[in-house]
């Protein structure tokens, strides 16, 4: 009976647990000027490996996903390598894991929090965060810092740029869907002073 009543009680508090979670990873909805101020670094790459891995904190791991990115152009930020050269490789890691992680007994453990989802071969413009003192870093606002080239030539966040120039001049601009990368680069470029 006792056996039970723990199994009700780790149930309850995983769900209350959750619960909270879920309120938690509610993102603000950012407009290019927020994305812009709030990035340590805005660059474009393209993703070349993803590695996941842990990082210690508190006195557990955390599941890691590491974006390998050669960088194309820079428009905020220092992305070049130690030796100063531009087409550098940069390491982004962020906090999650986009594999569903099993324990030794074959249960699926939950994940509170997954990064967005880059792919191998793809190409980026990329809005990250400093590294945190473990080395972790995101994309500002989630998936509104991370937009795919969709032709080569237009450019599209997580979130279908919605709100993208939000209580900004917005003339020309769609309200959502692809961006032209030259013209939203150089808006970036304009609000970055660069």
């Amino acid at each position: 009976m006792r056996r039970l009543w723990s199994i009700r009680a780790l149930t309850l508090l995983f769900g209350v647990l959750a619960t909270a979670v879920a309120g938690a990873t509610m993102v603000q909805q950012m407009n290019l000027g927020e994305l812009s101020l709030n990035a340590d670094k805005i660059f474009r790459g393209t993703v070349l490996e993803i590695e996941n891995g842990t990082v210690a904190a508190g006195g557990g791991q955390l599941d890691t996903t590491t974006y390998v990115i050669r960088v194309s152009e820079t428009l905020k930020g220092d992305t070049s390598s130690p030796d100063g050269k531009e087409g550098n490789i940069v390491r982004v890691t962020m906090l999650g894991s986009l594999k569903q992680p099993v324990t030794a007994n074959g249960l699926i453990r939950a994940s509170a929090f997954t990064p967005p989802r880059l792919t191998t071969g793809a190409e980026y413009l990329l809005f990250t965060t400093a590294p945190s003192s473990i080395g972790l870093s995101t994309t500002v606002g989630l998936g509104q810092g991370a937009f795919a080239f969709i032709d080569g030539e237009n450019v599209l966040n997580e979130v279908k740029n919605a709100g993208l120039f939000r209580d900004m001049d917005a003339q020309g601009m769609p309200a959502t869907g692809p961006i032209g990368y030259d013209e939203l680069s150089g808006r970036i470029r304009t609000l970055v002073g660069n």
